[in-house]
């Protein structure tokens, strides 16, 4: 997954130097260096994830300035942290770009608030390469500035479900999914197989995102005697429904997309 990340960064910084060669005069340029803004979820359920994250951006960066920079200059990265709470990922966006006057964005946090903040990166105008959230509604329509790298969530779900279901015939389904923009992109990313392989569910669960408790949603996954289970949490969520099935003693084969693993 860093590498990912890490070559995502390298894609970032070639797209904004294709365009046209930097400038002192730009915003974030400098004779000797070049900055670049990043806000991601350090603290929170997906911590995990933006702590990756920053990090494959890190080493990128590492990596590019110890081979002279771009054009001579060296990449310095500005990191926020948004806790996974839509309004401080707007409100670390604009610091970024209004404050620390960044000439590139990279990153951006979870799916939900990769959306909310694209009015600010589309009026900012400022070079945006989006690796940690890839989903369709960031594409759909086309935007200038931004660029999203990675698998689509729908895509990747559809090739998990279909891995699942080759390998488990005939097996009953239960699904579980997160009330955001993530959870519908795995909804539908798994509903689409559903028509496809004729999938039978027994059980379709959602749970509001950050939840801890997942005892009830376990126990109703159990009764309903569903023996494949896609779990679409963030990582902390999808801990906490691993605890609860092992205390309940089923074993049901389970899938976690990576953004939750």
């Amino acid at each position: 997954m860093i590498k990912h990340l890490a070559a995502a960064s390298l894609l970032l910084t070639t797209a904004c130097l294709v365009a046209g060669p930097a400038r002192a005069a730009d915003p974030g340029i400098t004779d000797t260096e070049i900055l670049i803004g990043d806000v991601e979820p350090l603290t929170g359920p997906p911590a995990l994830l933006g702590v990756a994250a920053s990090l494959g951006h890190r080493i990128a960066i590492a990596e590019a300035n110890a081979a002279g920079g771009i054009n001579g200059r060296k990449i310095k990265y500005v990191l926020e942290d948004d806790g996974y709470v839509t309004a401080r990922t707007i409100q670390g966006v604009k610091k970024v770009i209004d404050v620390d006057k960044v000439f590139a964005m990279i990153g951006i946090s979870g799916s939900g608030q990769s959306i909310a903040v694209m009015p600010v990166l589309e009026k900012s105008g400022i070079p945006t390469v989006i690796d940690v959230a890839p989903v369709k509604h960031l594409w759909e329509p086309p935007r200038k500035n931004v660029f999203v790298v990675g698998q689509s969530y729908e895509e990747g779900i559809v090739h998990l479900v279909n891995f699942l279901a080759d390998k488990n015939p005939g097996k009953k389904w239960g699904l579980i999914t997160q009330d955001d923009d993530y959870g519908i992109a795995v909804r539908d990313g798994f509903d689409s197989v559903v028509k496809a392989k004729k999938l039978n569910v027994v059980y379709s669960g959602n749970y509001k995102k950050g939840q801890q408790d997942f005892s009830s949603d376990m126990l109703q996954l159990k009764e309903s005697g569903a023996e494949v289970f896609l779990a679409g949490g963030i990582i902390a969520e999808n801990i906490a429904m691993m605890k609860e099935i092992e205390k309940l003693g089923i074993k049901p084969a389970t899938g976690i997309f990576w953004p939750g693993r």
